[in-house]
């Protein structure tokens, strides 16, 4: 079973359990979902499933719609997935990834009952170091470049043609940001336009647009020292 918690701020407001093969979500009386707020379009978002999987996908609303904080126009969901809808806040379920972590969890608590966990309390452990990527992969769909896959490392890469959009993608302490240099069309992130010559941080698997030019950017996983 797949169902959906609905907050609003610290308020529930209901759960809506998810069963059809196309869910309508918005403000519209009709909508399958119905978020009363202005902060909501009329037909903001909808699901779509597809075999045992859902998928949300934005409906070019005027709030846009988030996926784990992140703006999305289309994501795969997955359980205790967190979606925000103008001020709502919905956490996707699905009862058997519940259960099986209900049962995971109790079979450990029995092990520790039971002696079979270790006697002596663990050394305390640091906390995980976050790696941020030395590289990148940028694959090209479309454009002057179709089916190229360029490695980024430092400095200045640039995509598009004087005279075009140009944009830039840099590498600095933080990550990787993708930087507006110029030109008529915008520069887009996941469809998402952006104006900020100071740069957007990349993320995993986000879909770049200059222009002619759509491609996808990758981390590779950098080997542990």
């Amino acid at each position: 079973m797949y169902k959906f918690v609905i907050m609003q701020g610290d308020v529930k407001r209901g759960e809506a359990v998810l069963e059809a093969k196309e869910i309508s979500i918005g403000r519209d009386p009709k909508s399958d979902i119905v978020l009363h707020d202005a902060s909501v379009s009329r037909q903001h978002a909808r699901l779509v499933r597809v075999l045992k999987n859902y998928y949300l996908e934005d409906l070019e609303s005027t709030n846009g719609t988030q996926h784990n904080n992140r703006p999305i126009t289309k994501h795969l969901l997955k359980h205790e997935d967190e979606i925000r809808i103008g001020t709502f806040r919905l956490q996707f379920l699905i009862a058997e990834e519940a259960a099986a972590r209900s049962t995971s969890l109790a079979a450990q608590a029995h092990a520790v009952t039971s002696g079979l966990a270790e006697e002596a309390s663990p050394a305390p452990q640091k906390a995980p170091t976050v790696q941020l990527p030395k590289t990148a992969r940028l694959r090209f769909f479309r454009g002057p470049n179709a089916g190229r896959t360029d490695v980024i490392g430092r400095g200045l890469y640039t995509i598009g043609k004087p005279g075009g959009a140009v944009a830039a993608i840099t590498r600095r302490p933080q990550g990787f940001f993708l930087l507006h240099i110029g030109g008529e069309n915008s520069t887009k992130i996941n469809n998402r336009v952006i104006n900020s010559v100071a740069g957007v941080k990349l993320n995993e698997a986000d879909v770049v647009e200059v222009g002619e030019s759509l491609a996808e950017i990758t981390f590779p996983r950098q080997p542990e020292s």
